[in-house]
């Protein structure tokens, strides 16, 4: 039997979290939205993810300190999902230890199955 990979989508528009979460079922991961910064931290504190899918610009808690608090326990890939494209946002998510795209839903894809593919030949 195969592992189940469990993905967290921390996203707070609710079409974007469902397509995100029915492209995850859709190639055969387990998808766990998150609407909020804090959601996403009770997430990450309570179970051990395969990857999270980040946004940036969420109510409360951003994304970027949803990262740093990430970081400062865990050693998960984080694949920042965003529309904003600035230079120095993806310079912050990098320096931060996450790999940074704008959102294009192919990509994404593409992005997570090379994370995921990855972490299963390196275990």
């Amino acid at each position: 039997m195969e592992k189940q990979v469990h993905i967290l989508i921390v996203e707070d528009d609710n079409d974007i979290s469902g397509l995100l979460c029915n492209m995850m079922k859709k190639s055969g991961y387990v998808p766990q939205p998150a609407f909020s910064g804090t959601e996403a931290i009770l997430y990450v504190e309570k179970k051990k993810w395969d990857m999270v899918l980040l946004d940036l610009m969420l109510p409360g808690m951003d994304g970027e300190e949803v990262l740093r608090k990430i970081r400062e326990h865990h050693h998960v890939p984080v694949l920042i999902i965003s529309a904003k494209g600035e230079q120095q946002t993806k310079i912050n998510g990098l320096r931060a230890g996450a790999d940074t795209k704008p959102f294009d839903i192919e990509e994404v894809m593409a992005r997570i199955n090379a994370h995921i593919f990855d972490s299963v030949l390196y275990r």
